[in-house]
């Protein structure tokens, strides 16, 4: 049969508890969700306000007509600051030192000098001044990228870094004990569950969101717009938003406010991290108390299983009674409800004990009143009907006597068994004696006897051995088949002493032969020898002198099914030197 211990019983009672965790995930989910939310509202506000300072303002929007040079221009300018990669190659400065662009001021597009293979350009036209580079730089919030693209897709002003400056006069924190900890046992759990947000990712300004951008497109159109991307490495996303500019009714421009996902994402992987840390610690803390718990539970069950299991011996007899506990809790009760059971038990015990004495003694005078009244009533000339019925009340008054006989020898054995000394004695003499005698009580009954040549020496009572194979010849003989002998056995096995009775006749029903020795069991019919009482206590002593002497008895078949075999096994001492 499957069994399940207390333990893992509370372990599978604390299982839906990992139902906690996974609310928490979903709860962080729902709350990263709600920061990008946020942060697009955010930046949409940002691109609205930096919009509204050049709204109506056409004059700072001008750019002279496009023309190969100024192109080259502008894609050097966005390449050399997106990447820090400083002044390109071509001998022009494309970024105006004076703007600072790692402080975050705007790049302004200047012009280069001009091969004199190129046509000149076109008659030049108002350009983008420094008065817009100055409006977005002072409206740039850190971590944020802000660019101003005309109806013709060209950039305006660039201004901010999508990237965090690092601060060369911050001193590196000291990390404290638990962190170090965290480092080395939980962060490579983290690195496997979740994804770390990186500042190293390329920040490049791609060609198509400056001319197939959804939300520029949107914004050109007059409508405000959000959009998501990759970066070009994939290791970052940007969000941007983008905003018209108006000229009285007309769209002349859009800005672009973009920032990473970086702070939602490391907001959220912290809050996951703490999440997993709390919950590795809780359950960890729980598990201990619940195995604390259940082993203190389970210690207090098992003692209470082992005194119930010592309270009582084989015989049913109540040895010790179990002190009930103290505690207040159900164990408690149960410990002191099962001490008040044994000691009513060991109560009624006693009584039945003793009850076979009373009975003993109080039948005793009834049935000589009615014994000497049969043997007088048999003085007197009776007729012969009525003498029939005087021996049948004889015959009933003997079989009451030797019930109480039997009740009482019983009883002395128990009693001897209890208070009697032990003593190292040779069973060979004892089941040679007793052998001899049986020959002479059972005269019609063959005896066969095999005893070992070797000395043996066992522990006990030769008195209590000799009562013991006295039950075991008279109930081989009351069960032998006519004519046929009774065979005693006695040798060695092992370092046991073997005493065997075997008898041919019927075999033992196998259901009950377990139950052979146990008080007040017989297996005979009903009608077996009606003027000889059975009780069941010749192989119940017999069991007891077996455990007196530290020994067992048992009863088998034989193997050709002949007969039975009775068996008294007692532990024999080393071969006298």
């Amino acid at each position: 049969m499957f069994s399940i211990g207390l333990r893992a019983k509370l372990f599978v009672a604390v299982l839906p508890l990992f139902a906690i965790p996974i609310v928490g995930l979903g709860y962080v989910r729902e709350m990263e969700a709600l920061l990008k939310e946020q942060q697009e509202q955010n930046l949409i506000a940002a691109a609205r306000t930096i919009a509204t300072a050049l709204h109506d303002r056409p004059s700072l929007l001008s750019l002279r007509p496009e023309d190969p040079l100024l192109k080259r221009e502008r894609q050097e300018a966005i390449t050399i600051f997106t990447a820090d990669a400083g002044a390109a190659s071509t001998g022009a400065s494309v970024v105006d030192p004076a703007a600072g662009a790692a402080s975050g001021a705007a790049a302004v597009v200047n012009p280069v000098t001009r091969p004199a293979t190129m046509p000149p350009p076109e008659p030049e036209a108002p350009r983008a001044t420094d008065e817009v580079s100055r409006i977005i730089a002072g409206l740039n919030r850190t971590k944020s990228r802000i660019w101003v693209i005309d109806k013709k897709h060209q950039l305006l002003a660039l201004a901010g870094s999508l990237k965090a400056s690092p601060d060369p006069a911050a001193a590196p924190a000291t990390p404290s004990y638990w962190e170090r900890a965290e480092d080395l046992l939980l962060r490579p759990l983290y690195a496997r569950l979740l994804t770390l947000p990186t500042e190293d990712f390329d920040d490049a300004l791609p060609e198509d969101a400056i001319t197939n951008g959804a939300e520029v497109e949107r914004a050109l159109s007059g409508i405000p717009a959000a959009r998501r991307r990759a970066t070009p490495d994939n290791r970052a996303v940007i969000l941007s938003a983008a905003h018209p500019i108006w000229a009285d009714s007309d769209v002349v421009a859009a800005v672009v406010v973009e920032e990473t996902t970086n702070a939602v994402q490391s907001f959220t992987t912290r809050t996951l991290e703490k999440l997993i840390t709390g919950t590795l610690l809780t359950f960890l803390l729980a598990s201990i108390v619940l195995l604390v718990f259940a082993s203190r539970i389970a210690g207090r069950v098992s003692r209470l299983r082992n005194e119930a299991e010592a309270a009582i011996d084989a015989n049913g007899r109540v040895r010790k009674i179990v002190a009930g506990s103290r505690s207040g809790d159900e164990i408690g009760d149960l410990s002191r409800s099962f001490s008040q059971l044994l000691e009513r038990l060991a109560q009624y015990h006693d009584y039945l004990e003793q009850l076979g004495s009373r009975l003993s003694h109080e039948f005793r005078t009834p049935i000589t009143v009615v014994r000497s009244s049969l043997d007088n009533l048999k003085m007197h000339n009776l007729p012969p009907d009525a003498a029939v019925y005087v021996q049948r009340a004889e015959q009933g008054v003997s079989r009451l006597s030797a019930m109480l006989a039997r009740m009482s020898e019983a009883r002395r054995i128990e009693a001897a068994l209890r208070e009697g000394e032990r003593s190292t004695y040779d069973p060979r003499e004892v089941v040679a004696g007793s052998v001899e005698g049986y020959k002479a009580v059972y005269a019609g009954v063959p005896f066969e006897t095999r005893f070992t040549g070797e000395a043996l020496q066992v522990q006990g009572s030769p008195e209590l051995l000799a009562q013991a194979l006295d039950k075991l010849v008279a109930n081989a003989v009351s069960f032998a088949a006519p004519d046929t002998p009774i065979t005693v056995i006695l040798q060695r096995e092992g370092n046991d002493a073997l005493i065997e009775v075997e008898n041919t006749g019927p075999r033992l029903p196998g259901v009950h032969a377990d139950r052979l020795f146990d008080s007040m069991v017989s297996l005979r019919e009903a009608g077996d020898d009606p003027a000889e009482p059975h009780l069941g206590l010749g192989l119940f002593i017999v069991r007891l002198v077996a455990e007196f002497h530290g020994g067992t008895a048992s009863g088998r078949n034989r193997l050709d099914g002949s007969g039975v075999v009775m068996s008294l096994r007692l532990p024999a001492k080393s071969n006298p030197a």
